[in-house]
């Protein structure tokens, strides 16, 4: 007995295909006609195929689906609560503009900061706090360094013009 479906050799009184899992038909016989014989023919052997990697959805062959329905179901989709949900680039480049606003971006920062049921969008609006944050640290340090340098050469200029005018009392104040 072969398999309609392969081709493969099956012993006798199988119900399903070793090779495709595909059920087997046998014939019903007729009482009345006597079948006839089928001329011998040379077992062709298929060409040896390449060994696939076993998949995980594939059913067992003892438990084969019926040949309309499909062996598996597919997995659906994992369901991401709005929470967890990641943004896209777009969103992050949006968003960055938006806080770059003076007024209305320092009001949305705030609010996304500490409102809001997504926590990656938080996380951003916190992240940009940082930012913030480093960058006001950085151009108060620059202050400092400029505003002390700039007084130190104008309270300079200062004594000295009071030493050249003869008020050397007075420029001990500036110098």
């Amino acid at each position: 007995m072969f398999c309609s479906n392969c081709g493969k050799q099956l012993p006798d009184g199988a119900k399903f295909c070793a090779e495709c899992g595909q059920p087997i038909r046998i014939p019903e016989k007729s009482p009345i006609k006597e079948p006839e014989p089928v001329p011998e023919q040379p077992v062709i052997e298929p060409a040896p195929r390449q060994e696939e990697p076993k998949q995980s959805f594939r059913a067992p062959v003892a438990a084969a689906a019926p040949v309309d329905e499909p062996a598996f179901e597919p997995e659906p989709e994992p369901v991401v609560p709005e929470e967890n949900r990641p943004l896209g680039p777009w969103a992050y480049f949006g968003y960055g503009l938006l806080f770059s606003i003076p007024v209305i971006g320092f009001i949305l920062l705030i609010v996304l900061s500490f409102a809001g049921k997504n926590v990656n969008r938080k996380n951003f609006a916190r992240s940009y706090w940082c930012w913030a944050l480093l960058v006001i640290a950085l151009i108060l340090i620059a202050v400092v360094i400029l505003v002390t340098g700039v007084l130190r050469g104008v309270t300079d200029g200062i004594a000295a013009w009071l030493s050249s005018i003869g008020l050397t009392w007075l420029a001990g104040f500036f110098g």
